[in-house]
């Protein structure tokens, strides 16, 4: 198949929808299919894998004004780089990321043209309210929906990665057929850590310390503030790894300073994908708060490295984060609550082992090669 896959985020900006969109790419062209995949051009320059099959093709773009190094193509500047495709490369199915400008923009074309388009989600009617906070939430979410509905009933198909999104759309109206293809991890690469202590080690982790780690961006999303707000009711041990940048780094290390717990926490910044490895291999837990995720790529890649996890009970995040079996769900912004459970694993090793095994186990059910596979055969179907 020639497959044109659109999305308005990806590498080098760090973000679910640009990790998840890079993996199905890769994972078509490794499997034979020939993939073009449109993007805004980057705002940071950094060069990426090349992978044979895959063409990677860049629009005009200007700098987003939500998100910290991330780029956005304004419609309808992305049309003549999609229509030139539709038109020469014989495209046999597009898959529409997001459904913004450049989503739009293919969408459109695609009609034009006949060819079938599978579409995704991986936005909540939350997430948009929170980027227009002028506006009353309630208005948002009823004109979201109302857009959701009026796009998703225009595709041909659509993948979410989770039931709990599936029933979400389902809920709004949305007619077309829905498939549930998990975002997937490899399971080969992000396994437990055979040497826990060598991996402390290299980061210069005490002995005494139990390492809480949360991997993101740091905007406001993300919530990582109630995970410092949890901190001075730690135990002395609980020590927090926080890995990622953006528009509230700034807030929170005044946050950190203000409730006295700088020395509780270390900033590593961006991380590249080794060092996430490792760094889940140096972790005794991972630690997520976001009320949004539609699943949550980082917390795959912390349960498939045998890792237990304290997560928000809000988004899609109970499906990979058991109650008392691979960890703990906690109301989104209760910090006292999620400092209870901190302590708690913190105390108690054995849990902690039961716990890692068990996030293990959950893990196998979204490998890579066999949640992607459903979505190749999503692709023939349409054909």
């Amino acid at each position: 198949m020639n497959i044109l896959l659109v999305t308005e985020t990806y590498l080098p900006f760090i973000a679910g929808v640009s990790t998840s969109s890079d993996s199905i790419a890769r994972f078509m062209a490794i499997r034979g299919h020939r993939v073009f995949l449109v993007a805004p051009a980057p705002t940071i320059q950094k060069s990426l894998e090349s992978t044979k099959n895959l063409t990677v093709i860049r629009t005009p773009s200007i700098p987003d004004i939500v998100y910290k190094g991330k780029s956005m193509t304004l419609f309808p500047l992305g049309i003549p780089a999609i229509y030139s495709l539709l038109h020469k490369a014989s495209i046999d199915i597009v898959h529409i990321q997001e459904p913004a400008s450049l989503g739009i923009s293919a969408l459109l074309l695609a009609r034009i043209f006949h060819i079938p388009v599978v579409g995704a989600l991986h936005f909540t009617p939350d997430q948009v309210a929170r980027v227009l906070p002028i506006l009353p939430s309630i208005f948002i979410e009823k004109v979201t929906k109302f857009y959701i509905r009026m796009i998703y009933n225009t595709y041909n198909a659509i993948m979410v990665p989770t039931q709990t999104f599936a029933r979400f759309l389902s809920s709004t109206g949305v007619k077309t057929p829905i498939t549930v293809v998990s975002n997937g991890v490899d399971t080969t690469q992000f396994i437990p850590a055979k040497n826990k202590i060598s991996a402390r080690n290299h980061w210069n982790i005490s002995d005494d310390s139990v390492i809480f780690f949360f991997l993101g961006r740091l905007d406001k999303d993300k919530n990582v503030s109630t995970l410092i707000h949890a901190l001075p009711l730690t135990i002395n041990s609980v020590k927090l790894l926080i890995a990622g940048n953006g528009k509230e780094e700034a807030y929170l290390h005044d946050l950190a300073t203000q409730l006295h717990v700088e020395n509780k926490i270390t900033w590593l910044g961006e991380v590249n994908h080794q060092q996430m490895k490792e760094l889940y291999h140096a972790a005794d837990c991972f630690t997520i708060m976001s009320p949004y995720e539609v699943q949550s790529i980082v917390t795959l890649q912390a349960i498939a490295s045998g890792l237990p996890v304290i997560a928000a009970h809000a988004g899609a995040l109970p499906e990979l984060v058991q109650e008392g079996k691979n960890g703990f769900l906690v109301n989104t912004y209760d910090y006292k609550t999620l400092s209870i459970k901190m302590n708690e694993i913190a105390k108690n090793i054995k849990l902690r082992i039961i716990m890692g095994k068990e996030s293990r186990h959950i893990s196998l059910a979204h490998e890579k090669s066999k949640v992607l596979s459903i979505l190749e055969h999503l692709y023939a179907s349409l054909l």
